[in-house]
């Protein structure tokens, strides 16, 4: 079982849309800013796909950026969809990215939230990385018991909550 990076994101669109033009790290010609290159566009259905690494929650100039691409993208028509590491491709993950038209399947092969031994945990984000943690929570609602549960398996693991979760989101586990 491999957990989902970026190349890995590509592997399963390319295999799932073997029809459609994937854009893979390229700038968008109408963008206002030519360095910036999404990881995944597809130009028929005017749709940005972003994957946020520990980076993105991690770093305020990435996380300030990200909001600037966003608004950037979506200024020209593009909706855009940002997918956090915590958060594993299946069916569920599919629709939040295509919508509900979408006859695509996936099933899930690794489990939402900090499975994997190396993952950064959110004791380890920058204030701006917990806010934008707790907005990824509140879009991803029907995984957040996943990542919940995984949160409070580390802390049995660690033996601290404070190893995991900064003191503000002390309350997303039951200690």
């Amino acid at each position: 079982m491999t957990y989902l990076t970026e190349k890995r994101m590509g592997e399963i669109f390319s295999c799932l849309l073997p029809d459609e033009d994937i854009v893979h790290d390229k700038s968008v010609p109408e963008s206002s800013n030519k360095r910036r290159r999404p990881d995944y566009r597809f130009e028929e259905r005017k749709l940005i796909v972003e994957f946020d690494g520990d980076s993105h929650y991690c770093q305020a100039k990435r996380i300030i950026t990200d909001k600037e691409k966003d608004h950037d993208y979506s200024s020209i028509g593009y909706k855009v969809v940002w997918i956090p590491y915590f958060v594993q491709m299946n069916s569920h993950l599919l629709e939040h990215i295509f919508g509900s038209g979408h006859s695509l399947e996936f099933n899930q092969v690794y489990e939402h939230g900090f499975i994997d031994k190396k993952a950064i945990l959110p004791a380890d984000y920058c204030e701006l990385g917990v806010r934008q943690f707790e907005q990824d929570l509140a879009t991803f609602s029907a995984f957040k018991s996943d990542i919940v549960k995984s949160l409070e398996n580390k802390i049995s693991e660690l033996g601290n909550i404070d190893l995991v979760l900064p003191s503000s989101l002390h309350y997303l586990v039951r200690t």
